[in-house]
């Protein structure tokens, strides 16, 4: 029953913090340094793969190491705040080349509109969805 019991537990398939200078970018390999612009894709087994920019996530789904029916979840970091993780489908983002991110990628998430509008003030950009930019 007990090992029953932590089988199950270690199966939690969410996402967990990126530790800035610690953890390595899945596709490009480089340390991340800037976890404003994290992000994160978890498998249905619960794996985890960890990426320091939105274009290295958009990258690596390209390659189709792990096939879309395998995909729980995907995460970004908020740019706001604490940066702490949000799914996609409750982020706001938003595309500016000022922004400046890591890879090239250019797109912070938020965890609330209002957020979104304060930085968009400050970064002309665009404000995209996720299944646009999963589309590019």
């Amino acid at each position: 029953l007990i090992f029953l019991m932590m089988s199950l537990a270690s199966c939690k398939a969410g996402p967990e913090p990126i530790m800035a200078g610690k953890d390595n970018c899945h596709f490009c390999k480089m340390t991340i340094t800037d976890v404003r612009f994290g992000a994160e894709l978890v498998t249905t087994k619960g794996k985890i793969f960890k990426f320091d920019d939105v274009h290295c996530i958009l990258s690596y789904l390209k390659t189709n190491e792990v096939e879309p029916g395998n995909i729980k979840d995907y995460y970004l970091t908020n740019y706001s705040g604490t940066h702490q993780l949000i799914n996609v489908n409750k982020s706001f983002l938003l595309k500016a080349d000022e922004l400046r991110s890591p890879m090239g990628g250019n797109v912070a998430a938020f965890d609330n509109r209002d957020s979104l509008k304060i930085i968009e003030k400050r970064f002309l950009g665009n404000t995209v969805n996720w299944s646009d930019l999963i589309k590019q």
